[in-house]
């Protein structure tokens, strides 16, 4: 073997190196299934796209088939993925669970698979502030059995010492410094938590569960602001689900003792359920509590049938402005998936964020 390798030119060597090496290095070039993105200037939004007839989710939409626009002027579409996987927050009003036992949901695992069997789901309890109750876990029996009883939620931001109270035939206490309901900071708190905690590659989500006359806390510990600021940060986004018709405007029909004007108490309560949903993109639900099940899933559904959409704007000053996006169907889009409905949120802040998300896109 020497003596033949001897005879051969360096050429020839090199030639025979490179051929018993080229598994290897092909081995190592493989791809990864969950990419770097390189460049950090991708912007990322997403869209609920729904029949106008019947409000079921449109599917089966490319890079093709969309519009967008940056403050007016049409912008190349680098990524369209459908169905990206989830890290959730679902938050439950904590002490409005803790009546009527019989309306709970006895549909969960099918709510559960609507977000999907990848999904990671974490559960929190809410009113004045918000309490963790299950970190995210991919394990959803673990939330199955968490949402089955729903004092998991009142226990949580109600911790002893207890008294007797006769209706639970146990003793419990609610803490004498609750004030009323701060959905702001209940949602700050979810999307704080989604950004030290969720997996990469995840779209993040807060589901904000709730059926109680809003009376709102006259205090605030986040202002309105700095709510949008790690929404915006983390690219959140809120979903609202209200069990009850006469409480459709959960967040803007405001039961306030003081008679504070609305346009002055939003930013003293940091914020409303709806303004966030407004400015995330997402979609607010609301029924009877009769149709709690239907509307879960129904919300479910839309969340994970929605569409991821990224592109590289043009303006590379990401000087911190606030940048208006719209979204549309192209024409072939429309001749496609006829008259839809497009939920997605109205712009996002030029700011390059410290960890891009992984969309599984490189550039």
């Amino acid at each position: 073997m020497k003596q033949l390798l001897s005879k051969l030119s360096p050429l020839s060597l090199i030639g025979i190196f490179l051929f018993i090496a080229e598994p290897v290095l092909a081995q190592k070039q493989e791809p990864s299934p969950h990419p770097v993105i390189i460049n950090t200037d991708l912007v990322v939004t997403w869209a609920q796209v729904t029949n106008r007839a019947d409000g079921s989710p449109v599917n089966g939409l490319g890079i093709q088939d969309f519009q967008l626009r940056e403050e007016g002027k049409q912008q190349q579409i680098n990524l369209v993925k459908e169905g990206q996987p989830l890290s959730v927050v679902i938050l439950v009003d904590g002490m409005t669970c803790v009546s009527e036992p019989e309306r709970w949901y006895r549909r969960r695992e099918e709510i559960l698979r609507q977000l999907g069997d990848d999904a990671e789901i974490a559960l929190m309890a809410w009113d004045s502030d918000a309490v963790l109750v299950q970190p995210l876990t991919t394990d959803h029996s673990v939330i199955t059995e968490k949402l089955s009883d729903k004092l998991n939620f009142f226990y949580a931001l109600n911790p002893g010492p207890y008294g007797i109270e006769p209706y639970f035939g146990t003793e419990i206490k609610v803490r004498p410094e609750r004030t009323h309901y701060r959905p702001g900071e209940a949602i700050y708190q979810a999307a704080r938590y989604l950004e030290k905690a969720a997996s990469s590659g995840r779209r993040k989500i807060v589901i904000v569960v709730s059926r109680s006359e809003l009376k709102l806390a006259s205090t605030h510990i986040h202002k309105s602001s700095e709510v949008k600021a790690v929404l915006n940060r983390t690219g959140t986004t809120v979903y609202g689900l209200v069990h009850d018709e006469k409480y459709r405007r959960f967040g803007e029909k405001l039961y306030d003792r003081i008679g504070t004007p609305l346009s002055e108490i939003r930013g003293l309560l940091g914020g409303t359920l709806n303004q966030f949903v407004n400015l995330t993109g997402g979609v607010t639900l609301t029924g009877e509590w009769e149709e709690c099940d239907e509307l879960f899933i129904k919300l479910a559904r839309m969340i994970r049938s929605s569409y991821t959409i990224g592109y590289y704007p043009e303006n590379s000053d990401f000087d911190g402005r606030f940048r208006r996006i719209s979204l549309e169907l192209s024409r072939q889009g429309k001749t496609k998936a006829g008259k839809v409905a497009i939920k997605t949120r109205d712009g996002y802040y030029a700011l390059r964020p410290a960890h891009p998300a992984d969309t599984g896109m490189r550039r």
